[in-house]
């Protein structure tokens, strides 16, 4: 192999991984920005609503989401057909 097809290789391979590890999230980071983005969206809505409103107006919505997919995902028990 010569110098320009190693770069050429090297260059794609760090590309390649900043970009899949770009659009991989960890459950935290996604909630977390979910969590933000709502709380700016209160308050931009609401220009008298705090910040600490904001947040938990937005936990207790995101809690009730998430608990409402729980309910809906809950198994059958095994010898319901």
């Amino acid at each position: 192999m010569n110098w320009a097809s190693i770069s050429v290789l090297g260059t794609a391979l760090l590309f390649g991984s900043g970009a899949m590890a770009g659009t991989t999230l960890s459950q935290s980071v996604a909630t977390h920005r979910q969590l933000s983005d709502c709380m700016t969206k209160q308050m931009l809505a609401s220009r008298t609503l705090s910040y600490y409103a904001a947040e938990k107006i937005c936990k207790e919505r995101l809690k009730s989401a998430a608990e409402a997919l729980t309910a809906r995902n809950e198994g059958k028990p095994a010898n319901a057909r």
